[in-house]
């Protein structure tokens, strides 16, 4: 078997259980954080991890909000693409999703900040998500053909190029948004919370300002379960 298709084949058995890679990310964190007992912490740094996390999560919402129904979805039994998006965030780069998700997780890591943590971690999520990126782009390579090769040959994959920006066909979808991106936007401080609250245990330290946390988990819980019900509700009435 050539490398090229093992690749591919990674790609696709990895494509299945990607939503499952932040789960591997968090006892790596964790322990570096509790072995280094000098970090401190740092109401600051937790909000420009935040606003990372953030950011990625915008990229996510300026990817999801125009593309056209059954693609760059959220489905994990096989590839799925009705249509090739060419315009808007995917004038940038061809894997804005991806790259939405980069930041998201990097945000964690901005904690307790440590260099040689910040770059196993991207070369983890490199090593991982390059293989789906092999898989994906093999489908929409058979599927579109000519019409895929002439955008992947002038479009990074993963580095956005901002002086090929087009403006993108569709019109920006709120609801769409809503819809697919609902736990992404609630999931980011679900993750900082369980975060805080496993280097509070393992670490036997007080987190300062936590009834911030505690109100803001709160809030994120409400948000949610809005958001969630809306969903359910549109598809009923759909």
């Amino acid at each position: 078997m050539s490398l090229n298709k093992e690749l591919i084949n990674q790609g696709n058995l990895l494509f299945r259980y990607r939503s499952y890679f932040p789960l591997a990310l968090y006892p790596l964190l964790i322990f570096f954080n509790i072995a280094n007992q000098e970090h401190i912490y740092d109401i600051n740094k937790l909000m420009i991890g935040l606003l990372i996390s953030y950011f990625g999560e915008l990229i996510r919402i300026m990817t999801i909000a125009f593309v056209p129904p059954n693609t760059s979805g959220r489905n994990t039994k096989k590839q799925t693409a009705n249509s090739l998006n060419t315009t808007g965030i995917y004038s940038l780069v061809r894997h804005p999703l991806y790259l939405g998700n980069y930041f998201i997780l990097l945000g964690p890591f901005i904690i307790f900040p440590q260099i040689s943590l910040i770059i196993i971690y991207t070369l983890l999520f490199w090593i991982y998500y390059e293989r789906i990126m092999f898989a994906e782009e093999d489908y929409l390579k058979n599927k579109f053909k000519d019409d895929f090769s002439k955008w992947a040959h002038n479009i990074p994959a993963f580095i956005p190029k901002l002086s090929n920006y087009v403006k993108p066909n569709g019109s920006f979808s709120i609801s769409r948004v809503i819809k697919r991106e609902y736990t992404g936007l609630c999931g980011i401080i679900f993750m900082f919370f369980f975060i805080m609250l496993s280097f509070g245990f393992f670490r036997e330290m007080e987190i300062p300002h936590d009834h911030i946390l505690t109100y803001g988990l709160l809030i994120n819980t409400i948000i949610y379960i809005i958001l969630r019900t809306y969903k359910k509700i549109s598809k009923k009435n759909n």
